[in-house]
């Protein structure tokens, strides 16, 4: 009788070097693992990913967390091994527009703090955040999920206000403006379409 797949989430932190992501896998599908979902980014000099897998065969969260770490000198990586469990209760996905958030400014505690609570106090789920310091000045870029429910006009005007002190420049633009804004080649693809 066949064993039924196991799903496994795994997260991985440690200093960047080259070829980590391809240590990784490799790893993995000599585990026998079929690897389904990836994110991985470098924060800092720290490499980190969160992987979601499928194993052909049956095996503890452990086995694959020590047979990972054999790859690694020492105790130089951190990694977890959790079994996948999808909750019951799961709900899909927040309903909505997706929005594209900037701020850029100089560098000061507690920003982060004021957007993300913000959002949340409003219901918008923040689906990808980035941070890039330039000297003293700071970049942020985020994509969020707006809920129809709610009057971006309004929402607009508060996401600046609740950043006002911080003297950061802050928009918040729907994903089809921001990126014909910004992206050449989405605005050469609009333009082939009209032509159609």
């Amino acid at each position: 009788m066949k064993t039924p797949p196991v799903r496994f989430v795994i997260s991985v932190l440690v200093a960047d070097r080259v070829g980590l992501l391809r240590d990784i896998t490799a790893a993995l599908t000599d585990q026998g693992a079929n690897i389904d979902g990836v994110s991985q980014t470098v924060l800092n000099g720290y490499f980190t990913a969160i992987l979601t897998v499928t194993m052909d065969r049956a095996c503890e969260a452990e086995e694959i967390r020590q047979s990972m770490l054999a790859g690694f000198a020492g105790n130089s990586a951190s990694i977890v091994v959790c079994r996948f469990e999808a909750p019951a209760t799961r709900r899909p996905s927040a309903p909505g527009d997706r929005y594209v958030v900037t701020l850029n400014g100089r560098d000061r505690k507690g920003i982060l703090k004021a957007v993300t609570v913000y959002l949340a106090d409003k219901g918008v789920n923040i689906e990808d955040w980035f941070v890039y310091f330039d000297g003293p000045t700071v970049t942020h870029i985020g994509e969020v999920t707006v809920p129809p429910v709610l009057d971006i006009q309004e929402l607009q005007n508060g996401f600046q206000e609740c950043l006002r002190d911080f003297g950061m420049a802050a928009s918040m633009q729907h994903e089809n403006i921001f990126r014909v804004t910004n992206e050449v080649g989405a605005v050469q693809h609009l333009l082939a379409g009209r032509h159609k």
